[in-house]
This record gives structure tokens, sequence and C-alpha cells, in this order.
């Protein structure tokens, strides 16, 4: 008898354990869906950014500043030519400014001297003795020929003025060609720095210290470094449902969860052997990357009429064994477990091939502790029961009743 009452408390202990907490589980429901059908891509992973960096002048190879994986911030210098051809070039050039400018100043003097002093009146430059051959060329020879035609000072005057302001415009061109130089050196000068456009990391190096280069010749190759995207060639009919902002999932090959990847550029034409469309998507920023891995979008094919298919929330799937169950409610408001085969994963929503059917109540996120058999749903309405008389026991056929519950 005691063994019995025993026996009795303990099945009252475990129905109270499975029936507890029903309303903390999420009652889901087997329902059709237009789920849509879904293309898997191959994709390649490179930066977001990518420049390749090359000589601009022939040189020498000075210095290299950075290697393979090294990374540097914005305006660092990478690779830097030989410039002491450049820079004994600009020393001359400044030279040149100087005459340029001395020339300046000695044209602007003469042109001053021809205001105050013209040279078409000045006759006592002629040869003699105490000036009086200039004074008699003045007196007697200058207005003869006036008379006689054969000269005219106005016109000496403005020949001599035009004279003179050339020579001050021509040296002050000398002056522009000469800055004009300087600045052609200058820029000379910063093509022999391969300067970082960007904060990145650094790819690969094509040169060695010493090795001479020519203007076109690869130096370094340089990337964008936290920042990556996705280049795939997408057939024409499935670039039709894209749009740039639209996120897809894209699953890398480093057995890392799905990322949701943005639509950033579709290219305009196809490609004339292939006709494929290149498209490019976003990575979010932070994600675990590799420039030229390999990477699988999920593209949708809006083309396609598919009927609607029976969905189940994707959290509501669980793994064991390498088998795919669902905790499935049955009449009573127990779980049950069964065994799944489920179709097109959308991220959100899984299509079931087999294992449930339609209006079929799951468990949608089950706690990890959730068995078999735990009451997750209430099917009546719980009534108080009665106290029992004290002394009294319990029937025999209740206890087996508990027992086969």
């Amino acid at each position: 008898m005691r063994l019995k009452l025993f026996l009795a408390s303990l099945l009252a202990v475990s129905a109270t354990t499975l029936h507890a907490d029903s309303s903390d589980y999420e009652i889901v429901n087997v329902e059709k869906s237009d789920i849509g059908l879904n293309v898997s891509i191959a994709g390649t992973v490179t930066a977001f950014k990518t420049v390749q960096l090359t000589a601009q002048i022939p040189a020498r190879v000075l210095g290299i500043y950075g290697r393979e994986g090294d990374t540097f911030a914005e305006g660092s210098v990478l690779v830097q030519l030989d410039d002491s051809a450049l820079l004994a070039r600009r020393e001359a050039a400044y030279a040149a400014r100087e005459a340029a400018v001395a020339a300046i100043q000695n044209a602007q003097a003469q042109l001053q001297r021809e205001y105050i002093s013209p040279r078409s009146d000045s006759t006592a430059a002629a040869p003699g003795g105490m000036g009086m051959p200039a004074m008699m060329d003045e007196m007697f020879s200058s207005p003869m020929q006036g008379f006689m035609g054969m000269r005219d000072d106005d016109v000496q005057r403005y020949s001599d003025m035009i004279s003179m302001r050339t020579g001050v415009a021509q040296a002050q061109t000398q002056l522009r060609q000469a800055d004009a130089n300087i600045l052609e050196i200058e820029a000379k000068l910063r093509d022999t720095r391969s300067v970082a456009p960007f904060a990145g990391v650094v790819e690969n190096v094509y040169v060695e210290v010493g090795d001479p280069v020519q203007p076109g010749q690869p130096l370094v190759d340089y990337s964008e470094s936290g920042q990556y995207k996705v280049e795939a060639d997408l057939p024409v009919h499935l670039v039709r449902g894209l749009k740039p902002g639209q996120k897809l999932p894209v699953i890398l090959d480093n057995n890392s969860a799905p990322v949701d990847a943005t639509v950033h550029r579709i290219y305009p034409a196809a490609d004339l052997q292939r006709h494929t469309v290149r498209v490019e998507f976003t990575l979010p920023p932070g994600t675990s990357a590799t420039s030229g891995q390999y990477a699988e979008l999920k593209v949708p094919d809006t083309s396609s009429d598919i009927p609607a298919q029976l969905t189940i929330p994707s959290s509501a799937v669980v793994s064991k064994g390498g088998m795919a169950l669902v905790f499935a409610v049955d009449p009573e408001g127990a779980a049950r477990l069964r065994v799944v085969r489920l179709g097109e994963d959308s991220g959100k929503r899984v299509v079931v091939l087999s294992g449930v059917r339609e209006n079929d109540e799951i468990v949608d996120n089950p706690p990890p502790g959730l068995r078999a058999g735990t009451q997750v749903k209430n099917t009546e309405p719980a009534t108080e029961a009665a106290p029992a008389e004290a002394g009294t026991e319990p029937p025999s056929a209740e206890v087996s009743q508990t027992a086969d519950q």
C-alpha cells in the first residue's frame, strides 16, 4: 500500500513537471506559402577598392616600404624611386627663374629710361670733343633731315617705346616659363613616390630595390582593408528581379553562417559571349573574408512559376544526428518528435517536403531542454482537484492509469 502511494505521488510530480509553463512555448502552424525558387550562383570575394600603382617616370627603385599583408594609413609612401636627376633639374629651373627676374628688372629700367630720356633725342652720343659734333647735328643735321622728310622723331620715339615694352614682356614670359618648368619638375618628383590613396593593405609587390622601371610598369597592388564585396556573373533573367539596395543571403567558404549582402552595382550590359551580367554585392562591415575567396549567392528566380509549398519557420528545426527534426504538438498538447525532409531555405522559412501536414502545430524556437512528451499546450481548462480525506487511499485502478500515462 505504501509503495502504491509513493508511485502515485511520483507520477503526480512528473505530470506536474511535464505540464508546467506550457504557455511559455511558441506554437505555430504548418502553412503553405509562395517561397519562390532560389538559384545558387558562384561568386568571388574582392576588396571594395583595389588599385594598381604603376611607375610614371623612368627611374630606379630606391626603396620599398611595404610587403604583402602590410597595412598602411592613407598618404603613406609605399615605393620610392630615385629622384636625384629631377632634383638637379629643379635647381637649374630655379636658376633660370632668378635670371628671368633679373631680366625683368633690367627691361623695366630700360623702359623707364626711355620715358625720361628718349633715345630719339640723344644725339649727344656722337663722338667728338666737347660735344661739338652732336651739337651741330642737333642744330642743323636733324632739322634738315626732318625738313627734307628723311627723319621723323615721333615715329622714332614710338619705335623705341615698343622695343622697350617688348623687352619687358619677353622677360616676364621667361619668368612664367621658368615657373611652369618648376611645376612640371615638382609633379615628376611627386611621381617618384607611390602613395597609399586610402587606408588598406598591400596585396602584391612586383619590383625590388634597385630595379629599373619604365612608365606604366606595375609596382604594387593595393586594396582597401575591412570592406569587401562579392562579384558574380548572373544570367540575364535573374538580373531582372534585382535592384540596388536589395539584400541576398551569401554563404562564404569559411564555414560561417550566411550573411546578408546588398546589391551595390548592376552592370548595364551583358557579356557578348557568356550572356551574363556582372553584379556587385557589398558584404556587411566586419565580415571575416579574404580577397579571392569563394562565395555562394542565393538569387531568387522571379521568372519561374512555382505553386505554394508547405513551409515552417527555420527556427523550428532541430538537428540531431544529422537528421532534421521538429516538435509537433499532438491532440493532447504534448510535444512529439518528427523527422522531416527539408527543401529550399529562404532564410526565415524553409520548405518541408515530408514529415508534417498543413495546419499541423509545431513548437517554434524550442528550448534546449525540451523533450518528447512535454506538455506544451493546454487542451483543457484547469480544474481544482478535491482534497482527499485523511486516512483514505487512492484506488489501485487510478494508480495504474497514472502509471500508464
